[in-house]
């Protein structure tokens, strides 16, 4: 490529992820994150890279990493297109490849195998959030002194043959900003923890880690509050004719009815909780359970109810 311009890298940016915003001391470009902007609360551009680097950082999803030519890659971008930007930023094709390994900290150690002042620590807030010794071996908790994880639980997540493949850390710091944190890959790609699942069984659906630890059943973590036919999991559930139990946050019901619309085209059927004050995280085992019991039967109707029941202008569009 010779000689790369700050205009030849925009452009290879613009041709991989769309239009961009340069920053005022041109040091960044924002664009359209394709991990999360698929949801309209996400249209904004809220994906950072560096012109310099090559690095990124979405603001709304936390997707990030090292090379922009591997998000290039992961986001279905010509060839051509990832190649310059491999040549661009001075990372060669083999580093885009090695990106796509997921490494704990070097010194990641569970939780139920140490005694700490850390662990103690740790354990207490998760104690503190109605996890039990059990729930703590099932999940695997674990901690790290590594700064990017100080005073953060690491949840490590496994795929159907136990090879790590997602992990994300929840602080117990009330001074961090940040409550979560999550490594750097797709949530699309994986389904959390499905070494766990039985798909032959009716499948709770919940957005956070919090929330399935009060599922004492057979449950999916989402990983937030959308999925559909680009995630594995939603195929998989197609694939396996898995009944679902949507059990999403309070203010995430519009999105529970356009999920439940979505499954139940593919013939599987959904029900769908009503609870409105809290979340599961918040609740004891037993209402969690209540709930999930008490769930009913989605179809058409109960969208149009709910549409109905929002309207504020008088017209539904």
């Amino acid at each position: 490529m010779g000689i790369v311009t700050e205009k030849d890298k925009l452009e290879l940016i613009t041709s991989a992820f769309g239009e961009g915003t340069v920053s005022k001391d041109s040091k960044n470009v924002s664009v359209v994150c394709p991990e999360c902007g698929n949801l309209k609360s996400a249209r904004k551009r809220k994906l950072s890279i560096c012109l310099e680097t090559g690095m990124y950082h979405c603001w709304v999803c936390e997707t990030k990493g090292k090379n922009v030519a591997y998000l290039a890659k992961k986001s279905g971008a010509f060839k051509n297109v990832i190649s310059g930007l491999s040549e661009a930023f001075g990372n060669l094709t083999q580093e885009v490849e090695e990106e796509e390994k997921i490494l704990l900290p070097e010194d990641f150690t569970l939780l139920c195998l140490s005694n700490s002042r850390s662990a103690r620590i740790a354990k207490s807030y998760l104690y503190a959030r109605g996890l039990t010794d059990a729930d703590i071996v099932k999940y695997k908790a674990g901690i790290s002194n590594e700064y990017e994880f100080t005073n953060r639980i690491i949840f490590p997540s496994f795929d159907s043959d136990l090879n790590l493949n997602f992990f994300l850390s929840r602080t117990y710091d009330k001074n961090q900003k940040i409550a979560y944190r999550n490594c750097v890959a797709s949530k699309k790609d994986i389904i959390f923890n499905e070494n766990l699942i039985d798909w032959s069984k009716e499948l709770v659906l919940v957005e956070g880690v919090f929330d399935a630890v009060k599922i004492k059943g057979n449950v999916a973590c989402m990983l937030g509050s959308w999925i559909d036919e680009n995630y594995l999991l939603f195929k998989k559930i197609i694939l396996n004719k898995t009944p679902v139990v949507l059990a999403l946050d309070p203010d995430a019901r519009g999105k529970g009815m356009k999920i439940a619309k979505k499954l139940s085209e593919y013939c599987i059927d959904v029900r769908i909780t009503n609870h409105e004050e809290s979340d599961f995280g918040d609740m004891t085992i037993a209402e969690a359970q209540n709930f999930i019991n008490c769930a009913k039967h989605f179809d058409v109707t109960n969208r149009i109810g709910y549409l109905i029941s929002e309207i504020k202008s008088g017209s539904i569009y």
